[in-house]
């Protein structure tokens, strides 16, 4: 599986958040994964240029919080690095720490190569490597230039695997 290893200093992402199903995300679940759904809100109202105004890139992020047991919903969210402006109503800023990432191109031409990606990354990455993935944020990046086929990049915590 193709990947990488990255060490990344912390972001600070302006983000638009809505919080989701826990359930919404396994494939197996009734639940329907509306993540795709928010996207398409989004690109549907004035979001990405509100995000645009406030960004020092044109780099999109969809960043998701970790998963908790202890929780029904988990935060998602659209957003773009912060340029340290004033945060408008119906925003925020969302902390990305700085960690060791795995990252994994995902190739495709819509967003269901995202889905097949993770799967590798469950089915292959995680149980053959030497990582371990960390419960925090993970994030795709959507880079502004993109490269041949490249849907986005999924960026995942991780850290060496304890012998």
């Amino acid at each position: 599986m193709d990947y990488r290893i990255v060490e990344k200093d912390p972001i600070r992402l302006i983000a638009k958040v809505e919080q989701f199903l826990n359930e919404s995300i396994d494939d197996s679940s009734k639940v329907k994964n509306e993540i795709p759904g928010f996207w398409e809100r989004s690109g549907k109202t004035a979001d990405f240029d509100t995000l645009k105004e406030h960004a020092l890139t044109e780099d999109l992020y969809g960043v998701c919080a970790p998963i908790s047991k202890d929780r029904d919903y988990f935060d998602y969210g659209i957003g773009m690095l912060h340029d340290g402006s004033q945060i408008p109503a119906g925003y925020q800023i969302w902390e990305v720490k700085p960690t060791f990432w795995a990252v994994f191109p995902s190739i495709g031409d819509s967003p269901d190569c995202i889905g097949e990606t993770w799967e590798r990354i469950f089915k292959e990455f995680l149980p053959g490597s030497n990582y371990q993935m960390l419960d925090d944020t993970d994030f795709e990046l959507y880079p502004a230039q993109k490269e041949d086929d490249l849907f986005c990049e999924i960026w995942i915590p991780v850290m060496k695997k304890l012998a």
